[in-house]
């Protein structure tokens, strides 16, 4: 699975998990809700490394602590594969 399939996956896994919605997330990231849900939606493939920050800090987790999930060992960034 795609790297940023898997972050967008997590977020939306944690807001489950934590029954926020993306109008209490934008609320607690401050960004904006569209971004998030151009994000999340899949209609935007990136995400400012700032912005993930800010969802890990609403759901009270460290950066690593969201990347120590086992599936990240395997993403791959399938855009921009070396040749």
């Amino acid at each position: 699975m795609d790297f940023s399939d898997l972050v967008a996956k997590k977020i939306r896994e944690l807001m489950k998990e934590k029954n926020i919605n993306s109008n209490k997330l934008s609320k607690l990231t401050g960004i904006y809700r569209s971004t998030l849900t151009m994000f999340l939606t899949r209609k935007n493939r990136t995400i400012r490394l700032e912005n993930l920050l800010y969802i890990c800090e609403a759901f009270d987790m460290k950066l690593s602590e969201f990347f120590s999930d086992e599936r990240f060992d395997e993403a791959e960034a399938n855009e921009w594969k070396k040749h």
